[in-house]
């Protein structure tokens, strides 16, 4: 099955600092690292979706000159007509429509285990920037060890929920991950790691439930954003909901911050491309 991102959107959101958002950490990690560049930085955003992290961290870096790229033209333009403060591209193939050496610092969120070609991304990532700039980018290491998709893989229910969900196609481990990184030049300046424990098994969770209600409506292919609000404004215990939520992602973002200097299969990591 060939995943349609045409029809799965993510990123509809904004993404928020809030320790009640499940977007807070990872936006938390791109900052500290995007904070120190100079006035009119530009920022480029590999994967953006509808835009809910550049947009961010347009609101967050103001004087920052944002960019949002990704394959899907229907993300895009929703991205677009919801925020004319980034600039918003879209495109594929083996050369994206992005100018050689013109970005001070690229991020990437949940988009590397989606890419066929993880080394012509590399490639492209390494053309259009700056020499000395940096990439952030989060990467779920699901062949990791400490991954509980990785410990789940012989189990058919699951084997490939997150494949058929989200389309991830590269379930690397950790330093596999490295290896590839390494492997084009790039420094790797830090590393961060997140959802140690409860934010796993939510995770499995999600995809399960997913699972269970794609199957019922004879379903190839289900968003998990709109599945879930979804969920949430059909149900009658909505205020009850709520609270779970808000309890669930308060813990998880603890339980980041907490053990973020403890391997995890949730990889954040900085990147330098030599000078």
């Amino acid at each position: 099955m060939i995943f349609d991102y045409n029809q799965s959107i993510w990123g509809k959101d904004t993404a928020n600092l809030s320790p009640t958002h499940p977007t807070a950490f990872r936006l938390r990690q791109a900052l500290i690292n995007l904070r120190p560049l100079k006035s009119g930085a530009r920022i480029l955003e590999i994967g953006c979706g509808a835009g809910q992290f550049i947009k961010a961290i347009k609101q967050h870096l103001p004087s920052s000159e944002c960019y949002g790229f990704d394959i899907s033209e229907t993300a895009i333009k929703l991205a677009q007509s919801r925020d004319s403060s980034v600039n918003y591209l879209s495109g594929s193939g083996a050369r994206w429509p992005l100018a050689d050496n013109f970005f001070d610092a690229v991020v990437i969120f949940d988009v590397l285990e989606h890419v066929e070609s993880v080394e012509q991304t590399m490639l492209e990532i390494q053309r259009i920037l700056k020499p000395g700039g940096l990439v952030y980018a989060f990467i779920p290491c699901e062949g990791d060890y400490l991954s509980l998709w990785h410990s789940l893989r012989f189990s058919k229910r699951f084997d490939r929920l997150t494949a058929l969900y989200a389309g991830h196609i590269n379930r690397h481990s950790r330093s596999k991950w490295e290896e590839l990184i390494r492997h084009f030049g790039f420094k790797i300046m830090d590393k961060k790691y997140s959802e140690h424990v409860l934010g796993q098994i939510i995770g499995v969770l999600s995809f399960y439930l997913m699972d269970r209600n794609a199957k019922k409506r004879k379903l190839s292919q289900l968003n998990n954003e709109e599945y879930f609000d979804q969920l949430n404004q059909k149900t009658k215990f909505k205020k009850v909901i709520n609270f779970l939520r808000v309890l669930i992602n308060s813990l998880i973002y603890l339980e980041s911050v907490i053990l973020q200097n403890f391997p995890s299969p949730n990889l954040h990591i900085v990147l330098k491309k030599p000078n």
